[in-house]
C-alpha cells in the first residue's frame, strides 16, 4: 500500500506520497571556512580566534581555539556562494577540497565534526530541476518518483566520504543521492564519538532501498560493518549561521558555560488538531505520522511528558497546546498581538510549535510568521518548529511564508534544528530526542541533534555551537559552575530533593552520579 506523506508547508495539502556522556572535543572538530568570504572568514575567526584565521579583526582570541580550521580558498577552486549550490558545486567546491586537506593533514580519522560558516551555502539543488524542493506539490511528486536528490548540505556532509551521487542519471534510485538515508545515530542513547569511525572511508556499502516510502535508502542489517553504514561513519555537521554577523557571534556567546535554570525556564510544544494525548501508535496529527521506521513517538505529547515525569524542571512551566486558532496559540510579550493569543512570558528553552501550520487564525493575523521574536529567551534555548522551510532564509535567500530560525537566532536563541527545503512532516527531526539527549540529558549539542534527526542526505541542517554541553542548575550543588565530584560530596554532607519527588532518596543521588559521570567522562578525553 502507498504511504501517505504530509507537507509541511501551510499552503499544501497533504498527497500520496537514556543518555551517556557526551564525548566531542574541540581537537576533533574542523572548522570550514573562506577567506574570500568576509562573513564567513569572520565568524570563524571569531570561534577559532585571529591565531588560526588571520585576515580580519586580529587579536581575537578564539571561543574555541583548540579546534582544526581548513580554508577552502586554498584548494583553488571557485568561491561557493551562500544560499543554494549545484551538486556539482558542492562536491568540487566544498566536499572534495574537505575531504583532500583531511587525508593530507591525516585528520581523517582524529575530525568527527565539521563547523560550517555564515558566507557558505546551506541548500544542495536537485540535479534535474532547480529549485524543486521549494514547491511541495510538484516536489512530492520527484519523491515518489524516486528522484528527490535537492539536500541541506550539511545533511549530505555527513556522508563526507561517501560519493552519493555516483550512478545518477536522472533516473528514480539510480544513486544515493535520490531520496534519503535512515541515520544510524537516530535514536541513540550513546553520542557518536562512542562509536569507531574505523570504516567511514569504506565506499562499496551494502546499500538496499527502503521499500515503501518514496526513495529511502540503508544498508544490509546482516553485512559486517565495513559494508554496514554504521554509528561511526557518520561525520557530525553543523553550521554557524544567522541573519547577520553579529546575530552569530551573540549565538556562539549564548552558548556559552550555560546553565539551565530549572526553575524559571519554560517550555512551549505548541501543535493543533490534535486530542492532546500521547498516542502509542501513528495518527493524523504532523508529530505522530507513519511510517513507523521514522517515527519515534507522538513528539509534542511525549516531550511533554518526559519532562513533566522528569520533574528536574518545574512541570508548571511545560507549556503544551493541542487546540485550534488565535486563542490557542502560544505567543510571547515581545510583539504585540492585540490581545490574541496565550502569551507565556517566561524565558523559553524549547520552541517546538506548528507556527503557520497551527491550524485556524492567528494571533494578530501575522503570528504565523513572526512568532519566534515574540519571545523571551534563556541560554541554550532550541529551536524545532513544523515548518517546511524554517531553514530557508540563511544566505539571504528568504522564507516562504513561515516562520525560520534566523529569526529565532536573531531573537536571542542559541539553537536550532531546521528544513532547507520541503522535508515532509513524516521525516522531520524529533523534540522529544533533544530534550532526552540535550535538556536532559549530557550530549553536546550537535551530538544529540544528530540523535534527533531519522534522515541524512535530507532537508534537515544543525544550527549552534556544536560543542556547547549545558548543566542543569538542580546538578550544581555547589554553585560553581560545573558539575563534578564536588557536587557529589556537597549533596552527600546536605541530601536534597533534586525531582520534586518531596523526597530525598536514591533517585535524586541516581540523577546527579549521573550528571557527574558525563562530566568525568568528558574531562578523561580532553
Amino acid at each position: 500500500m502507498p504511504h501517505r506523506f504530509r507537507l509541511v508547508a501551510p499552503w499544501a495539502m497533504a498527497l500520496v506520497a537514556s543518555t551517556a556522556s557526551a564525548q566531542l572535543q574541540p581537537r576533533e572538530v574542523l572548522v570550514v571556512y573562506d577567506s574570500r568570504s568576509a562573513d564567513s572568514r569572520n565568524v570563524a575567526e571569531y570561534y577559532a580566534g585571529s591565531a588560526k584565521v588571520p585576515g580580519g579583526v586580529g587579536n581575537l582570541p578564539g571561543i574555541h581555539p583548540d579546534v582544526n580550521v581548513y580554508n577552502l580558498q586554498q584548494a583553488g577552486q571557485f568561491l561557493a556562494l551562500p544560499g543554494g549550490c549545484t551538486y556539482t558545486e558542492f562536491t568540487t567546491r566544498i566536499r572534495d577540497p574537505i575531504r583532500a586537506h583531511l587525508l593530507a593533514q591525516n585528520l581523517q580519522t582524529q575530525v568527527r565534526c565539521l563547523v560550517m560558516t555564515k558566507g557558505l551555502p546551506h541548500r544542495i539543488d536537485d540535479t534535474d530541476v532547480p529549485g524543486l524542493g521549494d514547491n511541495p506539490g510538484q516536489w512530492v511528486n520527484e519523491f515518489n518518483a524516486g528522484d528527490a536528490t535537492a539536500a541541506s548540505m550539511c545533511a549530505d556532509l555527513s556522508f563526507l566520504w561517501q560519493n552519493l551521487t555516483a550512478g545518477e542519471a536522472g533516473a528514480g534510485g539510480d544513486s544515493r543521492a535520490d531520496g534519503f538515508i535512515l541515520n544510524p545515530l537516530w535514536k541513540s542513547t550513546f553520542p557518536a564519538t562512542t562509536f569507531t569511525n574505523a570504516h567511514a572511508r569504506i565506499t562499496n556499502k551494502a546499500w538496499i532501498a527502503f521499500v515503501g516510502t518514496g526513495q529511502g535508502w540503508t544498508t544490509s542489517p546482516s553485512a559486517l560493518p565495513p559494508q554496514r553504514l554504521t554509528q561511526g561513519d557518520i561525520m557530525l555537521v553543523c553550521t554557524l549561521d544567522g541573519h547577520t554577523v553579529a546575530d552569530v557571534k551573540a549565538m556562539i556567546d549564548r552558548a556559552q558555560n550555560v546553565v539551565f535554570n530549572v526553575n524559571t525556564a519554560a517550555f512551549i510544544f505548541d501543535e493543533s488538531g490534535s486530542n492532546g494525548l500521547n498516542d502509542a501508535g501513528t495518527n493524523t496529527e504532523f508529530d505522530n505520522l507513519a511510517p513507523a521506521a521514522t517515527r519515534f513517538t507522538d513528539d509534542y505529547e511525549s516531550s511533554r511528558d518526559r519532562l513533566v515525569n522528569d520533574r528536574r524542571f518545574d512541570p508548571a512551566k511545560v507549556f503544551y497546546n493541542a487546540g485550534d486558532g488565535d486563542t490557542n496559540f502560544l505567543v510571547g510579550p515581545n510583539v504585540n498581538y492585540g490581545g490574541q493569543g496565550v502569551v507565556i512570558t517566561n524565558p523559553i528553552l524549547s520552541l517546538v510549535h506548528f507556527g503557520a501550520n497551527h491550524s485556524g487564525n492567528k494571533p494578530g493575523g501575522t503570528a504565523g510568521t513572526t512568532y519566534a521574536t515574540s519571545f523571551n529567551y534563556a541560554p541554550g534555548a532550541f529551536f524545532c518548529t513544523m515548518e517546511s522551510f524554517n531553514g530557508r532564509a540563511f544566505g539571504g535567500l528568504g522564507e516562504l511564508g513561515q516562520e525560520g530560525a534566523a529569526d529565532f537566532i536573531a531573537a536571542g536563541g542559541t539553537f536550532a534544528i531546521c528544513n532547507v527545503w520541503e522535508p515532509f512532516a513524516n521525516f522531520t527531526a524529533d523534540a522529544d530526542l533533544v530534550v532526552r539527549s540535550f535538556i536532559l540529558g549530557n550530549m553536546t549539542w550537535v551530538e544529540a541533534a544528530y540523535t534527533a534527526i531519522p534522515c541524512l542526505s535530507w532537508q534537515q541542517m544543525i544550527v549552534g555551537d556544536p560543542l556547547s554541553r549545558p548543566i542543569r542548575s538542580v546538578e550544581d550543588i555547589d554553585n560553581d559552575g560545573d558539575v563534578d565530584l564536588d557536587d557529589l560530596y556537597a549533596w552527600h554532607a546536605n541530601p536534597t530533593d533534586l525531582n520534586r519527588s518531596a523526597t530525598v532518596d536514591a533517585v535524586d543521588l541516581d540523577i546527579l552520579q549521573t550528571a557527574v559521570r558525563g562530566w568525568d567522562h568528558y574531562n578523561v578525553r580532553r
